[in-house]
C-alpha cells in the first residue's frame, strides 16, 4: 500500500517536472490536476518541491504547525460540543418519552418533575451548543478566506473520524431495533426512542458527508 502512494506521488512530481521544462503556466497546471482528483494542497506541494530543486534553496515555509495546531483546537472543539448537545439533547427526548409511555415492570419507572429529571442536559446544550454554532462559524469563514484548508489534513481525519462514530451509532441502533422485532419486544416507548437515535445520529451523518461531498465538487 506505502509502495502504491509513494509511486503515485513520484508520477504526480514527474508531470510537474515535464509539464514546468515545457513551459505549462502555474495558473493552468493547477486546474489540470485538480480536475484529475488532485488537491490544491499537493498540487503546490510538487509545485514547491520543483521549485525548491530548481532554484537550489526549497520555498520559505509562513504555515506548517501552527495553523495545523489551529485547525487540530477549531475542529476538537467543534466536535466534542457537537457530542455534548447531540448527547444531551437526546436523553431529554428520551426522560420525556419514559415519562409519556412508562414501563411498569422497570424499577425506574418513576420519574420526578421533567425540569428535575433533565436539569444537567439542558444545562449542557445551553452551554455547548452556542460554543458549537460559534465554532462552526468560525471554520466556515476560515475556509473561505482560506479554500486550500478544505484540503488540511487534521479536517479530514477528524471529520472522518466524527463520521465513523455516527455510522457506528446508526448501526447499532438498527441492530437494536431488528433484536426487538425478532424478539416480539417492539414498544412504542422502544420505536421513539431509536427514532430519536436515528434523526440525531443520522442527521450528523449526512451533514458533514454531504459537508465534504460538497467541498469536493467546489474544489
Amino acid at each position: 500500500m506505502n509502495t502504491s502512494h509513494q509511486s503515485t506521488t513520484a508520477d504526480l512530481d514527474g508531470f510537474v517536472a515535464v509539464a514546468k521544462a515545457k513551459g505549462v503556466p502555474d495558473d493552468a497546471l493547477v486546474p489540470l490536476l485538480r480536475q484529475n482528483g488532485w488537491s490544491e494542497r499537493r498540487v503546490y506541494s510538487s509545485l514547491s518541491a520543483h521549485y525548491g530543486t530548481l532554484l537550489g534553496i526549497p520555498p520559505p515555509n509562513r504555515s506548517g504547525p501552527a495553523e495545523s495546531a489551529r485547525d487540530a483546537f477549531l475542529y476538537l472543539v467543534n466536535f466534542i460540543a457537537l457530542g455534548f448537545w447531540a448527547t444531551s439533547l437526546g436523553q431529554i427526548f428520551y426522560v420525556v418519552i419514559a415519562q409519556r409511555f412508562p414501563d411498569p415492570a422497570s424499577p425506574f419507572s418513576t420519574y420526578g418533575s421533567l425540569a428535575f429529571e433533565v436539569a444537567w442536559q439542558i444545562a449542557a446544550v445551553v452551554v455547548s451548543f452556542p460554543v458549537f454554532v460559534f465554532v462552526h462559524r468560525a471554520i466556515g469563514a476560515q475556509l473561505r478566506r482560506r479554500p486550500d484548508a478544505a484540503d488540511s489534513g487534521v479536517r479530514l481525519w477528524l471529520t472522518y473520524i466524527a463520521l465513523v462514530v455516527a455510522a457506528l451509532v446508526c448501526m447499532t441502533d438498527a441492530m437494536w431495533f431488528i433484536e426487538a422485532v425478532l424478539r416480539g419486544e417492539l414498544t412504542i416507548r422502544f420505536v421513539l426512542d431509536s427514532c430519536v437515535l436515528a434523526v440525531l445520529s443520522g442527521g450528523i451523518f449526512g451533514y458533514y458527508l454531504s459537508g465534504l461531498q460538497r467541498g469536493e465538487r467546489e474544489r
